[in-house]
């Protein structure tokens, strides 16, 4: 099973990033995307005067990922917010595919480049080789600061560690954490997972398109791929494709 997680940065690279679903369609099964928009017309242009995001995002990649199932993890009380979208292949035996609030802030901010909002987690059951594994897609609490540990992202890791260890079967958690390797929120989500940016030593999970790629007070790491120990990891990378300021991971696994 090949997976990638990518953070798709509201397709503010649309033209290179929708080359990028063309060109990894066929050697992809399963995609696990973060910052996706499936707004109404205009809805964006009046939230994001200064800047370009695609406001049909959603419904753009399915026009491209035709051989693949998609599900978008949209909110009832603000449906043009961004959020999670998971793409499989017809041909992946899917069990179920579910997502819920697990973070909500008391004031948030859905405007301009300070985008303080409500997270959900979208998780899917697939089968792979006769046994059934839980895959994570999630994007992590985003504060106007560093990614360091906040009483918030605490919280959620706590909520999100909770409700992984319901599931007695492999799991894999992957997405964009807005986390740096060291921190306690980190350390809560990787108790019983081994976290493969680690293992394989990575040293940067961003692109020269992040805005604090070069300043050397940023750490560039915010996207990561935990995987239980009964998950065979046959190859684990960070793909060089310049298709937002996030790189994708790519994970195959049996």
């Amino acid at each position: 099973m090949r997976l990638i997680s990518l953070n798709s940065w509201c397709g503010r690279a649309l033209h290179p990033l929708m080359q990028f679903f063309k060109s990894r369609a066929a050697s992809t099964d399963i995609f696990c995307l973060q910052e996706v928009l499936h707004a109404a017309p205009g809805v964006m242009e009046e939230r994001h005067p200064d800047e370009y995001v695609c406001g049909q995002l959603y419904s753009k990649m399915v026009n491209v990922l035709k051989d693949f199932r998609g599900v978008y993890a949209g909110f009832d009380d603000d449906p043009n917010r961004m959020s999670l979208a998971t793409f499989a292949k017809h041909e992946v035996a899917v069990k179920t595919i579910e997502d819920f609030v697990i973070y909500k802030p008391e004031n948030p901010i859905e405007k301009g480049s300070a985008i303080i909002s409500a997270r959900k987690l979208q998780y899917m059951v697939v089968n792979v080789g006769g046994r059934d594994v839980m895959i994570v897609n999630y994007h992590g609490l985003w504060v106007n600061g560093p990614k360091t540990d906040t009483p918030e992202r605490i919280e959620q890791s706590r909520s999100i560690k909770k409700f992984m260890d319901k599931f007695d079967g492999p799991k894999i958690l992957c997405g964009d954490f807005n986390l740096l390797p060291d921190t306690e929120s980190m350390l809560i989500l990787e108790d019983g997972m081994k976290n493969l940016v680690k293992e394989f030593k990575v040293e940067s999970t961003r692109t020269p398109l992040y805005r604090h790629y070069t300043n050397p007070d940023e750490p560039n790491f915010a996207d990561y791929i935990l995987v239980s120990p009964e998950v065979n990891v046959k190859k684990f990378e960070v793909l060089p494709d310049l298709v937002s300021d996030h790189s994708p991971l790519y994970l195959e696994f049996e």
